[in-house]
């Protein structure tokens, strides 16, 4: 072999040494520092409202059968509010006197044991509504305003929320149209943005007028990518004398990876950055109204432990968003016995009443929340969360992964107490401990800093 030539295959492979060296390099695990000063988080917390849907006010039963179980139910799961409906079709409106509760449903003698604050949609129409051009006349316009008038003073001691219709951007009236709405719509369309914007200024005033210290929140928004139809109607002037914006986020049938907490939770800050930039950098206070993931054995479904992880992750994550004001779970139990039905499949209880195991990890996580003194969010990695929690008498770390093939550990500082998997058993704390989609909750006694590593 010539010198030249040894010398450029010996030049090869020394760079190919050295990229071999390069790739073991850029596999090798990394350990990042996490550390929160005592006593951090954001001032002046307050935890946001966390409600479940039920079904008291519907003419089918769907296996709300006993208010007392399910105000039971919802105390079990920490939850302070509930999302129900008293609808326009259950009123009668005399010519010549006061509209008149007709149908009172379940839902009124729920109200009285629930235990806790509603969440009620103004909506229901008594009538069929076209599908296109405006959907009410100004004479149904006026007979909503004084149907919104009567519930809200009917309702006034139980302190409710009002939410103006249901996902009027998905569908007006009782058929399902053709293609789903692009955009703010056009006018000839019923479901768009400038109609349902005149609804909600009439909604909103005859609220107001009924009791002017009542909390309403417009919007009620079902699937709308790049929110374009939620801007349009806060150009249209949905938020003047509104309390705040609902919308709704699911992500069932998104590819399995991405049905996440965090993807939810990361569209609904790309609204209220959207909202920032029309509205002149004012915060939006934003009511997630309706989320949750189905545990069905079919496409876009999730297994019942990923929904009590999904659950888990949401409240703890959501909890440092000053601006998101209250999310309801979409909802308390199975509509249904179905296992391949989606809408049968959403609650957090089996239409049988017994638990899935999201109800664990909701009342774990949603106590942790309720309680803390202040909370803060880091993400070491780009799928691994912690939460700093100070409670009244101990701080927390929380500490969890949403990959669906996690690959990292966990190894506690010195000054930690204890830990626990959520909902699980207790672990060992000096050791390294895989980090995965259950949280790991680690306790700190208070006035001194809190560290931990990630690494992998």
């Amino acid at each position: 072999m010539s010198l030249v030539r040894w010398t450029l295959a010996a030049t090869g492979a020394i760079a190919a040494g050295a990229l071999a060296a390069a790739a073991l390099w850029s596999q090798a695990p990394t350990t990042t520092q996490v550390s929160f000063a005592a006593g951090s988080g954001n001032g002046g917390y307050t935890p946001a409202i966390f409600g479940v849907q039920t079904h008291f006010g519907m003419v089918r039963l769907l296996g709300y059968t006993s208010p007392d179980r399910a105000a039971q139910q919802l105390r079990s799961l920490g939850a302070t509010s509930y999302r129900d409906g008293i609808v326009w079709a259950q009123f009668r409106f005399p010519p010549n006197g006061a509209p008149v509760l007709a149908q009172p449903r379940r839902i009124s003698g729920f109200m009285p044991v629930a235990g806790a604050r509603p969440l009620f949609g103004f909506g229901g129409a008594p009538f069929p509504l076209p599908s296109s051009g405006p959907p009410l006349t100004d004479d149904q316009m006026a007979q909503f305003a004084r149907y919104v008038d009567t519930l809200v003073r009917m309702t006034q001691r139980y302190d409710p929320i009002f939410e103006v219709w249901n996902e009027w951007n998905l569908r007006v009236g009782s058929v399902r149209p053709a293609a789903r709405l692009t955009g703010e719509g056009d006018p000839s369309d019923a479901r768009a943005a400038v109609h349902y914007a005149a609804l909600s200024k009439v909604a909103v005033q005859a609220a107001k007028r009924a009791n002017p210290d009542a909390t309403v929140v417009v919007g009620s928004v079902g699937i709308d990518p790049d929110w374009q139809w939620t801007q349009a109607i806060v150009r249209y002037g949905v938020l003047n004398g509104a309390d705040g914006l609902s919308v709704h986020v699911y992500n069932n049938c998104v590819p399995t990876a991405q049905r996440t907490a965090d993807e939810m939770l990361t569209r609904l800050q790309k609204l209220q950055a959207l909202l920032r930039q029309q509205r002149g950098g004012k915060v939006t206070p934003i009511y997630v109204t309706e989320f949750g993931w189905a545990t069905m054995n079919a496409k876009c479904g999730i297994s019942p432990q990923r929904q009590g992880f999904n659950y888990a992750h949401y409240i703890l994550q959501s909890s440092t968003l000053p601006w998101l004001r209250g999310s309801w779970a979409y909802e308390l139990k199975d509509e249904g016995q179905d296992p391949t039905a989606m809408e049968q499949n959403f609650g957090i209880f089996g239409n049988d009443d017994q638990p899935k195991p999201a109800a664990c990890f909701i009342k774990q996580a949603r106590a942790i929340v309720a309680n803390a003194r202040a909370v803060e969010l880091k993400k070491p990695r780009p799928d691994v969360f912690v939460l700093h929690a100070t409670m009244p008498d101990r701080q927390l770390a929380v500490v969890w992964s949403n990959s669906m093939t996690p690959s990292t550990y966990l190894r506690l500082g010195e000054q930690a107490k204890g830990a626990r998997m959520m909902c699980g058993d207790a672990i060992d704390p000096r050791g390294d401990t895989p980090i995965g989609q259950a949280p790991l909750v680690a306790q700190y006694p208070l006035g001194q800093p809190v560290a931990l590593s990630v690494s992998g």
